[in-house]
Formats: C-alpha cells, sequence, structure tokens
C-alpha cells in the first residue's frame, strides 16, 4: 500500500565539525590537514541550514534567520524571521504563501537562498527563491516541479547541488532534480525517478550517500550520489532489513555521517546504524533498536551531535537523548518531554540552541530553549501560529 496520506514526517540533518577523524591527509607544506576536518570546514564557511553532535569546538557562529513552515491544511507556507537571542518568532510580510496539494515536507539549500516543499496531493515539488533581507518568498521561475505520485519528503545535499523528493506511490521511489544555484530552477535528472520505498529521503553530510526510509516495506535503503550528475546507485545490500523495525519514517544522520537513526513508527522505537564510509553500507548498532515514545514521525541530531530528538505524534511528545561516541542513545533525564497534540516534525537550529517542532493540531510552530543537557524548555509566547496543519518546518542561518 502507499504511504497513508495522514502520516507525515520531517527529516532534519545538522552540519557541525564534530568527532572528525581520518587516517588520510593532505599534504601541505607546513601541516597535514585530516580531509574530512578540511572538507566540513569548507562546508561551515557555506552553511547555515538546520530542517533537524560537546565533541564541538568550530569558530563558526550561527544565528537563525529565517523559519519556514508547510501546512497540510490550508495549502500553504508560513514564513518567520527568528529572534537570534529568544529564538521567538514573527510573521514576514505577505506570509503565508501558496504551495500546492497538502504539502508535507519543506528543505532549503545550504544557504538559505532557496525553498522546496514536497506536495503530497499535487504530486509536485513547489520551489521558491527566498529575500535574503526580510525572508520574503517568490515562486521560482517553472514551479512547481513534477515528481512521482504522493511525495512525502524533500531533501537538499550539503553544497546545494541536487533535490531529492521520496514518493510512495506506485512501487515508490526518488525523483532527482539538479538546482540551477542562479534560479533555483529544478532539472530531472537523467534516470529519474529511481526505484525504491522512500517516504522519507535525506542526504548525509559528506554529500556521498541518500538514505531512504521504506514505510511500505520495512526497509532501509541507501544509494550512492554521483558527484557530477547527481544520480543515483543503490548501495550492495541496499535496501537493508536487518535491524528495522515496521514501518519506518523518521530518518536523521548525525553532522558527521558515522551514524544514521530510524524512527519506527508501528514499533514505538528508534534503529541505529554505523555507516561504513567506504561503500555506504550499514551495520546495526549495539543496544539498538531504542525505545522511544508513541509513533515517532521525526528525528533530528543537534548540530553538535551531542543530542537526537524524536517527536512521537502519538503522545505529543519528544523525546530526547544523549549520543554516546559510539552512537548509541541514552534519555536525557526527565524525557519524554510533553510538547503538544500533533507533533509531526522536529528540527535543531543551526546554532544548536533552539528546538522547532511542528505541531499538526490546529497548526503552530512550538519553540523551545534547550539545556546544557539537550532538556527542552518552552520559550515565552510559544505556540506560534502558522497555517492549517502544519507538517513540517526547516530554519535557515546566518554566519557570523
Amino acid at each position: 500500500m502507499p504511504l497513508p496520506s495522514h502520516l507525515k514526517k520531517h527529516t532534519c540533518l545538522e552540519l557541525g565539525q564534530t568527532r572528525i577523524q581520518s587516517e588520510t591527509y593532505l599534504e601541505a607544506p607546513a601541516a597535514k590537514v585530516p580531509i574530512r576536518k578540511f572538507l566540513w570546514a569548507l562546508l561551515l564557511l557555506i552553511l547555515g541550514i538546520s530542517g533537524c553532535n560537546g565533541k564541538y569546538s568550530s569558530p563558526v557562529l550561527y544565528t537563525p534567520a529565517f523559519l519556514y513552515a508547510a501546512n497540510n491544511g490550508s495549502n500553504n507556507v508560513s514564513a518567520f524571521s527568528v529572534m537570534p537571542s529568544s529564538g521567538a518568532l514573527t510573521p514576514v510580510t505577505g506570509s503565508p504563501y501558496m504551495a500546492g496539494t497538502s504539502p508535507t515536507s519543506i528543505a532549503a539549500d545550504p544557504k538559505g537562498k532557496f525553498v522546496y516543499v514536497a506536495n503530497a496531493g499535487s504530486n509536485n515539488v513547489s520551489a521558491y527563491a527566498t529575500d535574503p533581507t526580510s525572508g520574503a518568498l517568490s515562486n521560482v521561475p517553472g514551479s512547481p516541479f513534477s515528481t512521482g505520485i504522493l511525495p512525502t519528503s524533500v531533501t537538499v545535499d550539503p553544497l546545494g547541488r541536487f533535490v531529492y523528493a521520496g514518493f510512495g506511490g506506485g512501487p515508490g521511489g526518488i525523483s532527482a532534480y539538479t538546482i540551477n544555484t542562479s534560479t533555483g530552477v529544478l532539472t530531472p535528472i537523467l534516470g529519474s525517478p529511481f526505484t525504491g520505498d522512500a517516504a522519507t529521503v535525506i542526504v548525509d553530510p559528506t554529500g556521498r550517500f541518500l538514505f531512504a526510509a521504506g514505510f511500505n516495506t520495512n526497509t532501509f535503503s541507501v544509494f550512492t550520489i554521483n558527484s557530477q550528475s547527481g544520480a543515483l546507485l543503490a548501495v550492495n545490500g541496499s535496501p537493508f532489513t536487518i535491524g528495522v523495525g515496521k514501518n519506518p519514517l523518521g530518518l536523521a544522520v548525525d553532522p558527521t555521517g558515522q551514524f544514521v537513526y530510524l524512527g519506527n513508527t508501528a514499533d514505538g522505537t528508534i534503529s541505529a546504524f554505523a555507516v561504513d564510509h567506504v561503500n555506504g553500507t550499514l551495520t546495526p548498532l549495539a543496544g539498538s533498536p531504542f525505545t522511544t515514545g508513541s509513533d515517532p514521525r521525526s528525528l533530528c541530531v543537534d548540530p553538535k551531535g551531542s543530542f537526537l530528538f524524536a517527536g512521537t505524534f502519538g503522545d505529543g511528545k519528544v523525546s530526547g537523548y544523549t549520543i554516546g561516541a559510539s552512537g548509541m542513545l541514552t534519555p536525557i533525564s526527565g524525557s519524554p518531554f510533553t510538547v503538544g497534540a500533533g507533533i509531526l516534525a522536529v528540527a535543531v537550529d543551526a546554532s544548536g540552541r533552539f528546538l522547532y517542532v511542528a505541531d499538526n493540531s490546529p497548526g503552530s510552530v512550538r519553540v523551545l530553549s534547550l539545556g546544557a543537557n539537550g532538556a527542552p524548555t518552552a520559550i515565552t509566547g510559544s505556540p506560534f501560529a502558522a497555517g492549517s496543519g502544519t507538517e513540517a518546518v526547516v530554519v535557515t542561518a546566518r554566519i557570523q
């Protein structure tokens, strides 16, 4: 069966410079620089997105800029400016902006220049250009862009080159596009759509692999991404079934790409895997799966790689975990935390100070301040009204 239209989720990928280890170096006249550390430093210079691990020592500072929320019930996108000191939201003039039918997922390119929304009811992706000063949205020429049937997830690679939309209709698959970095226009990649059960899709921080949660088939697929064309190729052994629970939907990768986490909605668990950086294969972690709340449809990891958060739709709570050096999860003191009635998305901003929650009932964004131990506390003024049936959120940022 295709993914039920009421089952929504959001995936969050946070980039940060954490737990960098490598045995391969770039030779320089005065020093050896670890390749992965070099790449992360480069990515940090251009990044400003969260959608969604103390091991962090980057000199780069981020402040949240704008938040965009996809509203399934009102078929539009709410835009907010973010107060950096408090995380509070103020509606952008002109918000909300029309989308397609039943928008369910939202993503932005690494510079926050473009925003993309998957519309499950109209089988397309809406594309917007953002105003860097006001946060206002304008339609990209040619938008919306056609996808497969029932697209329920959209993601952008960490260098802003490619967009991928996972869809569950028919046999399921992934629609893939190149991004015109000047206009935001999407062009289908040769070979798209690519076959695979893909209710949720996300790209790892290196841009080498795409992960897809197979809600209908209880599988977890991994694809290599052609660095030139963006085309996908399933890795050996994919789709994986060992360690995968029932009806996986929530999906998050830690900032180094070492670990990937899968929320199993029918089991109330989180499956955790180590990622082989050579071939992309997955190995279940010791202790996996980890118990969480009811119906974990959304997962995200903070930019330092210290904490993982799971939004559980069934009980209106957020489960929080510390992430150990081996990737294993340990519940934060006080977890789970009661947040709202219809949690469908969680995302940490790029500063790592605030957790943003899409609350479907009736339609709002909840803002929580994160303590030193990861415990979330609602800020003054939360929740902030959005459109009807808020499904997903993405936060852009400014680099200081």
